[in-house]
């Protein structure tokens, strides 16, 4: 898989525009991917320049079903902000850690792990066409600062780890919300990467 090309697509929702501005963040990074994709971020947002990114149905193969299903996880990913699409590419698609989607963002390590719960739940509800379900749970952010880098691997104090155990025992609406993340998350990294372009000769 070309990372760049996988990751500028996903950030325009056109393929042409993606190759043209990976091999630009090539150039510009080096052999450092994270530089690269520094790059490949900031130059995807000034070609966007505010407007909507094209809704991501051709950045997958027609055809069959999972065709299908990509194709909406991409419209559904175009109607996300653009750092709630980078945050899940840079996750999901890439397995980033936390410093460095934070890096290459321009943002706070300790903001990635919102970023990320908001991302996929986000995503989720878009794919489902309904808003989130209801959470009115005083403890809801800190179920979502918790369940995000636990989910993805990253240190979790054991503190924080046993309370989010034994609150998911009892509170019903983080439960939901919990499980909106994992689907959200799940979807996305059902989205097959778009076939990079034929190398220049």
């Amino acid at each position: 898989m070309d990372e760049l090309y996988e990751f500028c697509t996903r950030m325009l929702g056109d393929g042409e525009a993606g190759a043209e501005v990976a091999q630009s963040a090539r150039e510009a990074g080096g052999a450092e991917l994270v530089a690269a994709l520094r790059f490949a971020s900031g130059a995807c947002r000034d070609r966007l320049g505010g407007k909507p990114v094209a809704d991501g149905g051709a950045l997958a193969p027609g055809g069959e079903l999972s065709s299908a299903v990509a194709r909406e996880v991409a419209a559904a990913s175009a109607r996300l902000p653009q750092r709630q699409r980078e945050a899940l590419a840079l996750r999901e698609l890439l397995r980033l850690p936390y410093d460095q989607i934070a890096d290459v963002i321009g943002i706070d390590t300790a903001a990635v792990a919102p970023l990320l719960a908001r991302s996929r739940l986000r995503l989720r509800a878009e794919l489902r066409g309904a808003p989130p379900a209801a959470n009115d749970c005083p403890e809801r952010e800190r179920t979502l600062r918790t369940a995000t880098p636990r989910q993805d691997g990253e240190a979790v104090p054991a503190a924080d780890d046993d309370w989010f155990v034994e609150h998911l025992g009892h509170c019903s609406g983080c439960r939901r919300a919990h499980a909106a993340m994992l689907e959200g998350s799940a979807c996305y990294r059902g989205w097959r990467p778009a076939p990079a372009p034929p190398a220049a000769t």
